[in-house]
């Protein structure tokens, strides 16, 4: 395989199609993962475990430094047409540097413990079985290095792989926990680390497999001091929004509510981190951004900026009909997603579904402000981020009702700003506003008649209703354009002949 064909098209169908299957077999196990530990434990401990995992959340932006989103942004260009030699050379150091942060993060909270534990809240048995979580830090963030790394080389089918086995071990563990009558928050913790650690070897193992593999001919160096650059811009965006990151958040519910309120909070986070996770931005992005930096290091700008402009737009078609569901019968499928353990939950959820709407879109324009050079602006924009904890320990004043205000207020604030912002630098993003506004009134009348139907006949007729008439109603209002489909058939080729019925023909 040649440097170019590293990128073509025909490796970025085929990492599309192993990128689907593995996410689909990790939404199941993930989805399953999720109803069952609700169930499982009592509420106590399933807060104190999820404000462990949001720890843990929360130390990926934190212990990053802007190493990681450099690893995005350069290998993909190293691996198109670095020098021979500079590939595995660059992977390396920025492993063992990555490595050596984690470690050094690790360590520190580990002194720390028992001060941390107890400013949350934990008790005295929940600390001694909490530790574990330290080792989690670790092992499960050098695991999404290694697996970030396949991604910008488009080695697809290994990272997904090791991605599905992540849930799919963790079930498999806590089954055999449940059969052997060992279910306790410490054994789930230990499950949690045995099966992170196992996909981490396995990780390296195929990251190190790929790099002998590639031919790395070119000719051109890429300097460190801007990658560093890179980084060191980048390490500031993330310090501050670690702060407003969903484990931030979930810590200070616990905080300020307790451990049972953070519990359904984080209920609803995982469910909502469900959502966000399959939205196109979030799905496609580590397919599709080392595609656009080749596409970039080409002098191919007007694609960068459609594909952006596609993205922006599928991810509000997504979350649209996540709305509209949760107008007609939100309540209802929270209490039979928890088994009835968290009710009228359906306006808490709302707020959260329009805040993920703001940071969907804020994602995104954070992978081209990468792609281009406003890495400097960006992380002046990213002082916002400040707001979104105050928001929230403000808000907590009022439950989590108050909570979800202030996160949708401040998510709001900052990823408009941002968007607003960008668009208007030299034509950086054409964002097609008509489309998206067809799709926004054909959903609304969704949501009304949905409402009408749940009024007279019961929630679950007004979601079978508006889950019925939303794909007619794209089809009546067409929200894509040329453009799109034009793109589209670059990419996917007679596969994209399905979305021609979606596309506008002015």
């Amino acid at each position: 395989m040649s440097n170019s064909d590293l990128y073509s098209g025909k490796r970025f169908r085929q990492a599309i199609q192993h990128f689907l299957l593995g996410r689909t077999a990790q939404a199941i196990a993930s989805f399953i993962l999720t109803l069952w530990l609700v169930r499982l434990l009592i509420p106590i401990d399933y807060g104190t475990y999820m404000v462990l995992w949001g720890m843990i959340e929360m130390m990926v932006p934190l212990s990053s430094l802007g190493l990681l989103d450099a690893v995005r942004r350069y290998l993909p260009e190293m691996a198109t047409k670095g020098a021979s030699g500079d590939l595995i050379g660059f992977v390396h150091r920025m492993t063992l540097i990555r490595f050596a942060i984690i470690i050094f993060w690790a360590a520190l909270i580990t002194f720390f413990w028992p001060n941390i534990a107890s400013w949350v809240g934990f008790e005295v048995p929940q600390q001694e079985a909490s530790m574990l979580a330290i080792g989690l830090i670790i092992t499960v963030l050098g695991f999404r290095y290694a697996a970030e790394m396949l991604e910008c080389l488009l080695e697809q089918r290994w990272s997904q792989l090791t991605h599905a086995l992540m849930p799919l071990g963790r079930l498999g563990g806590i089954a055999l926990l449940v059969i052997t009558d060992y279910l306790t928050l410490k054994h789930i913790l230990w499950v949690d680390l045995i099966v992170s650690l196992f996909c981490l070897l396995l990780a390296e193992f195929f990251l190190m497999k790929k790099l002998r593999t590639l031919p790395n001919k070119g000719i051109s160096k890429i300097s460190m001091q801007e990658v560093f650059s890179f980084a060191w811009h980048m390490a500031g965006v993330n310090l501050l929004r670690a702060i407003s990151s969903f484990g931030a958040l979930r810590i200070l519910v616990a905080r300020t509510l307790g451990l049972e309120a953070a519990g359904m909070f984080a209920f609803l986070q995982q469910l909502l981190m469900m959502i966000g996770r399959y939205l196109p931005a979030k799905l496609l992005a580590n397919v599709i951004r080392p595609m656009l930096i080749s596409r970039y290091v080409a002098g191919e700008i007007d694609e960068v900026k459609q594909g952006m402009a596609l993205l922006w737009k599928s991810n509000l078609l997504v979350i649209t009909i996540c709305v509209v569901a949760t107008i007609v019968a939100g309540d209802a499928l929270i209490s039979l997603a928890s088994n009835g353990r968290f009710e009228n939950a359906g306006m808490i959820m709302l707020l959260m579904l329009l805040g993920l709407s703001a940071t969907s879109q804020g994602q995104l324009a954070v992978m081209l402000m990468q792609i281009f050079p406003y890495t400097r602006q960006l992380k002046y924009f990213s002082f916002l981020s400040v707001l979104t904890p105050l928001a929230v320990i403000f808000g907590s004043n009022w439950g989590l009702i108050g909570v979800a205000c202030g996160i949708l207020f401040s998510v709001w604030l900052l990823n408009s700003f941002t968007l607003m912002w960008l668009s208007h630098q030299a034509g950086s993003l054409k964002l097609d506003w008509y489309g998206i506004c067809r799709s926004l009134g054909i959903a609304a009348l969704l949501a009304l008649i949905g409402l009408v139907i749940s009024d007279k006949f019961g929630a679950w007729w007004g979601l079978v209703s508006v889950l019925i008439g939303y794909l007619p109603g794209l089809i009546l209002v067409k929200p894509l354009n040329q453009f799109d489909r034009i793109l589209l058939g670059r990419g996917l080729r007679q596969r994209a002949n399905f979305i021609d019925p979606f596309v506008w023909k002015s």
